[in-house]
């Protein structure tokens, strides 16, 4: 461990501030690779954290209880000089438009302290764990158990997914669902729905929330008006072209409860709120969403026509698979941007959105639109952005599948690229925080990891990870990832674990 010199106290007016902060940057600079050795402070225990309650094989990570831990606290000299400092560089550095080095003075972890806190959090009773710690700002990792091996990581894949999609596809792109009316040869027409490969449809009006932002209502409204403009007369066929994608729309791979415990629906191109009839993550889904996206459309369309009084009778049964081909567009509606739907899937582990997204990035990639195709455009582009991808074997895009294969290093390594991307940032940003927000808002409740910590859930039958951000009590942010495989059933000892480590990170001075 090679010591740094004691930080400097803060200076008592603005100009020795800054001038003492610029002291620090050029310190910092310097002595990046040094361990900044504090004033002692009380070493913080791993909290228990309890997480009654499991899921069903395939369960999308619904959210456990969980008590607070205790910690003990730092002494307040142990971080106080290095943190005024931190405040007074970053005020430097916007006073002169220089790039602010400040989180280089925010102390990080001291492995050789972390290891045994660790250690101690992340044991199980049976199965495995796997587990890597990298500081952010370094990308060095701090703490390592088996962080090579390809393991089962349950829906921790969705980061991958949204890395890749994010890089792909961008973050401001948008999908669009039209409607094309295409002339028939009895002189009636016929209005196609045309999936564009948005799965988060809402059933009626344009909406403020990712989840229903283009609405099926709105669609028909305007298509009812261009009807209108084009003096259409007669009869309207109403039909849905949902080829866009290939291959089965469920994996051989996944396990045969995961359609009809709800957990996924046939992945097709266009669907409405994720899947499901109603905006819950706690309803059905439905058999065949893109039949009922058509469905609804053609029941809005009927109202529509018949308030604006046309002359038009819609046909009540929606043709399938042979109103294909071009068309002229009447009317179109767009999803939010694609970040705002990775916030939502990341934050909900909507498998449906995951798969569908998979198969978009996959066609925007040049490859199939399948299964196969999505798991080759996530590998590749990660690839393509610096991932080690060696050993990394997916098979689909959400996790549902215990045939998926990721490393703990690999996780991290994705998130630490995520988090210097503008455009992907999404991707770390997007995830939920510990006793606050989706699928963590029961989890880690009262600990020190609340609010401080961003994670991605994952659980299968014998799996349970946790997967993301952590601000340490000393304001350095880590990456983490621990995946417990070859658990029993009842999964509470794998999920205390991941907690408790998470929760001995973000209450870490650890020097």
């Amino acid at each position: 461990m090679n010591p740094c010199p004691a930080p400097r106290r803060p200076a008592r007016n603005a100009v020795a501030g800054l001038l003492a902060a610029a002291l620090s940057v050029m310190a910092a600079v310097g002595l990046a690779g040094c361990t900044v050795i504090p004033v002692p402070a009380a070493s913080g225990a791993p909290a228990t954290v309890s997480t009654p309650g499991t899921t069903p094989a395939g369960g999308s990570q619904p959210a456990v209880q969980s008590p607070a831990a205790s910690n003990s606290p730092a002494s307040p000299s142990s971080t106080a000089e290095p943190l005024a400092d931190v405040s007074a560089a970053a005020a430097l550095a916007e006073f002169v438009d220089f790039p602010d080095l400040s989180p280089l003075l925010v102390p990080r972890p001291d492995p050789e302290a972390l290891d045994p806190l660790l250690d101690e959090a992340l044991a199980l009773h049976s199965g495995t764990m796997s587990a890597a710690v990298r500081d952010a700002l370094t990308g060095e990792l701090l703490y390592a158990e088996g962080p090579d091996q390809p393991v089962v990581p349950a829906s921790a894949v969705k980061i991958l997914t949204a890395v890749a999609a994010l890089q792909a596809l961008g973050p401001d792109h948008r999908y669009t669902t039209a409607a094309v009316i295409r002339p028939l040869q009895d002189e009636s027409a016929a209005v196609v729905l045309d999936a564009g490969g948005d799965v988060l449809l809402g059933t009626g009006e344009n909406a403020e929330d990712a989840n229903g932002r283009a609405g099926l209502g709105t669609l028909a409204g305007q298509t009812a008006q261009a009807l209108k403009d084009r003096g259409a007369t007669g009869m309207v066929v109403i039909g849905v072209d949902d080829s866009g994608y290939e291959g089965p729309g469920e994996s051989p791979d996944w396990s045969s409860d995961i359609v009809t415990s709800g957990n996924a629906s046939t992945v097709q191109p266009i669907a409405t709120y994720g899947g499901r009839a109603y905006p819950s993550r706690h309803t059905d889904r439905l058999h065949d969403p893109a039949l009922y996206a058509a469905e609804v459309f053609r029941r809005e369309l009927t109202a529509r026509v018949e308030a604006l009084g046309l002359d038009l009778t819609v046909e009540t049964e929606v043709v399938r698979d042979a109103l294909k081909g071009r068309g002229t567009v009447l009317a179109e509606v767009e999803s939010a941007p694609l970040a705002e739907q990775m916030t939502y899937m990341l934050q909900t582990s909507d498998n449906q959105v995951a798969e569908a997204t998979g198969r978009n990035l996959a066609l925007a990639a040049g490859e199939p639109g399948s299964f196969a195709g999505a798991s080759q455009a996530i590998e590749d582009t990660l690839a393509g952005l610096g991932v080690d991808t060696g050993g990394l074997d997916l098979v689909d895009a959400s996790g549902l599948s215990g045939a998926n294969r990721v490393s703990a290093a690999q996780l991290t390594d994705a998130l630490q690229v995520a988090s210097t991307h503008p455009d992907l940032q999404a991707a770390v940003t997007g995830l939920p925080a510990a006793g606050k927000e989706g699928t963590l808002s029961d989890r880690m409740v009262g600990t020190a990891a609340e609010d401080a910590v961003r994670a991605k859930t994952g659980t299968l039958s014998s799996v349970a990870s946790l997967t993301g951000t952590v601000q340490t009590e000393d304001g350095r942010t880590l990456l983490f990832s621990f995946i417990a495989n070859g658990q029993p059933g009842v999964l509470d000892d794998a999920r205390f674990a991941v907690d408790r480590a998470a929760v001995v990170l973000a209450g870490c001075g650890c020097r």
